[in-house]
């Protein structure tokens, strides 16, 4: 089942003196950082006025180290006594609508057995590490309902995730992974964690150890920051919006510069992943910043398939296509380019794309090892349930979606864990709202 993808309309606004128009406001800030509480200098406090008085950014988190093991004498790991201060601290310091403190921890290990650090942010208490043990972090990480990073993502150093391979069952996990950290890019990993199947959003973060929270300039004279999209300036709304992968990832020069970069689809912010009907989609690109853009890029499933060459540079741009999108999956993420060479990135619009004909699919097809099952939702939905039968009319399995609207995953097993057959599968999709039941069928094949 091929995703067919067709430009059909394209054009170009270069506006005025503005900002960009969404329900959204974007907030700077910097995700990645110690202090003396694990492996960098002095304390949270002074971190966290540094970031807010002089380097003037929104969002503060520091990240300390709770993975074991040390470097120059220096421990890696925060104490639990320590933790619970950076808590203590970082929600006085929290200014609603002037500036956010978050408390975090690094996770894993990057030595040779281990599976690479994660970030993790306010979560109740400490994970009790076992450094090789990559799905009992994912599954600790759900347990804490807290947003998760993929820190330095880089496979020549064992910092890789077992190569980011894609587990279905951990895919809420983990929420933003790193394009940059400090002075190495990571955009190859962020395009590889799209194409294995997760579902994360771009992050830019300088990792301080040093008196540089928040304005670190990195080898190449810029600064990485990560633009947080939420309606207001606070830790929860703050913290929804890292859940919902409503970022931008950037690396900015002069100091004083922010880039503004959101990408839309049908009205469905970056970071969302919905389902609907073939057909054409409007998407949207806004750009705006203290310095002018030369050019905006569209990738579709990790590829640049259109480009914006900016004749006259502007420090705000609009830029409006349409795309046709049939059966399947497809996502799209944006980047943006200034005029001196600085990049932001967006996270990505995920949709699933049904049919009247087709209205429960499931992407692949055939399955190997797990898939989607697609459908079109029911309004104002409150459940949904996938029933699978083999051929004879045997049941199979019963799946219940965890969200009303999204998709449900199936790993191509039965009730009772075992793998299924290769051969033709029928699916009956049972969605309940207040009001109403709908019940609509559909087919699906494993072939391994």
């Amino acid at each position: 089942m091929k995703m067919m993808i067709q430009t059909t309309a394209l054009c170009l606004f270069l506006l005025g003196a503005g900002k960009i128009n969404a329900e959204y406001k974007c907030f700077y800030g910097n995700l990645h950082a110690h202090t003396s509480y694990s492996d960098g200098e002095s304390t949270p406090d002074t971190a966290f006025a540094y970031a807010r008085d002089v380097a003037g950014v929104d969002i503060q988190a520091l990240t300390e180290h709770n993975n074991g093991g040390s470097f120059s004498g220096v421990s890696y790991s925060i104490t639990p006594e320590h933790y619970q201060n950076l808590r203590l601290i970082a929600d006085t310091i929290t200014a609603p609508g002037r500036f956010v403190a978050l408390a975090g921890q690094e996770v894993g290990s990057i030595g040779s057995s281990g599976f690479g650090h994660i970030n993790v942010w306010e979560a109740p208490g400490l994970w009790p590490y076992n450094n090789s043990d990559l799905l009992g972090c994912y599954s600790w990480i759900l347990d804490q309902g807290c947003p998760a990073m993929y820190c330095h993502p880089d496979s020549s150093w064992n910092s890789n995730f077992n190569d980011l391979y894609y587990y279905q069952d951990y895919d809420r996990a983990m929420d933003l992974i790193e394009i940059i950290n400090s002075s190495t890019l990571y955009e190859d990993a962020y395009l590889r964690a799209l194409e294995r199947g997760w579902h994360v959003g771009a992050s830019a973060n300088q990792d301080n150890h040093r008196r540089d929270w928040g304005n670190r300039v990195n080898s190449y004279g810029n600064i990485p920051l990560t633009g947080i999209w939420a309606d207001t300036l606070t830790k929860p709304a703050v913290l929804e919006a890292l859940q919902s992968r409503r970022t931008t990832a950037m690396e900015v020069s002069p100091a004083s510069d922010r880039i503004n970069l959101l990408l839309s689809v049908d009205d469905r912010y970056q970071g969302e992943h919905f389902i609907r009907q073939e057909g054409t989609v409007k998407i949207m690109i806004q750009a705006s910043a203290g310095s002018d853009f030369a050019s905006l890029y569209l990738y579709t499933n990790g590829i640049p398939e259109d480009t914006f060459k900016v004749v006259q540079a502007s420090p705000m741009v609009t830029w409006e296509l349409e795309k046709n999108i049939g059966l399947g999956t497809v996502y799209y993420h944006a980047k943006a380019l200034q005029s001196d060479g600085d990049r932001a990135w967006t996270s990505p619009v995920h949709i699933d794309g049904v049919s009247e004909k087709n209205p429960v699919v499931t992407w692949p097809t055939p399955i190997k090892n797990y898939a989607r099952i697609v459908f079109t939702p029911l309004p104002a939905a409150v459940s949904v349930k996938a029933v699978i039968y083999d051929l004879s009319g045997k049941l199979v399995k019963e799946i219940i979606g965890s969200q009303p609207d999204q998709p449900i995953g199936w790993n191509g097993k039965d009730a009772k864990g075992r793998q299924v057959l290769n051969g033709v599968y029928f699916i009956r999709l049972e969605q309940k709202s207040a009001t109403e039941t709908r019940v609509s069928l559909g087919k699906t094949m494993v072939s391994r």
